[in-house]
């Protein structure tokens, strides 16, 4: 089912429905400033399972998690020293994931382990729908390519109904992305490290 929104100024009513279905361990499509974003509450691993499931992809490989601003994003990662948080200032919002040390805060199912100390993949969208919706909630939801494991990413509403749709509580329809995704930049060592050349320039 698809449900078309204004990009610049999504009713609240229909906010609240989809923040309802999430509540209810809902997966949802949603657009975000880069892709469209396979999503659902990050507190909840049966949702959390379900997208792994829908991708085909390797559980062990993590997702990023969609915050609506500064103060949730730090709920999630461990004390920024000056410089790091003015790098995070200069990225977000925008096309960028960060890369953070990841606190207790996190589910365990979305750390990353390939390091000393878990990781966890942070954003803060350009985006009305996606700043409003976790607002709303007021918890981060999972941020993943629309697409099947290897495949590519799909960039329409009216694609990822017909090709996801069936597995899908929700489609939503709100605004284009550019089709281009974030730029990750890892901040976990002593210098920032470009991971991933995305829509986000780098450096900044």
């Amino acid at each position: 089912m698809i449900l078309s929104l204004h990009p610049d100024n999504p009713q609240e009513r229909q906010l609240q429905r989809i923040a309802d279905l999430l509540l209810k361990d809902g997966v949802i499509a949603y657009p975000t400033d880069t892709l469209f974003g396979l999503g659902c509450l990050a507190s909840r691993k049966k949702a959390v399972d379900r997208i792994q499931s829908l991708k085909g992809r390797d559980p062990k490989k993590p997702m990023s998690i969609l915050c609506a601003d500064f103060e949730m994003l730090c709920r999630y990662t461990r004390h920024l020293d000056t410089p790091t948080f003015r790098i995070l200032k200069q990225m977000f919002p925008g096309p960028y994931t960060a890369l953070l040390p990841a606190n207790r805060e996190v589910p365990r199912y979305l750390e990353s382990k390939g390091k000393a100390h878990p990781v966890v993949g942070l954003r803060i969208p350009d985006h009305p729908f996606c700043i409003q919706l976790a607002k709303l909630l007021g918890e981060p939801i999972i941020t993943t390519s629309c697409n099947l494991s290897g495949q590519a990413t799909l960039n329409s509403a009216w694609e990822i109904e017909e090709e996801l749709g069936h597995a899908l509580d929700m489609v939503i329809d709100c605004g284009q992305p550019t089709g281009v995704g974030s730029t990750i930049i890892d901040l976990t060592g002593e210098e920032p490290l470009l991971v991933r050349e995305g829509a986000g320039p780098w450096p900044i």
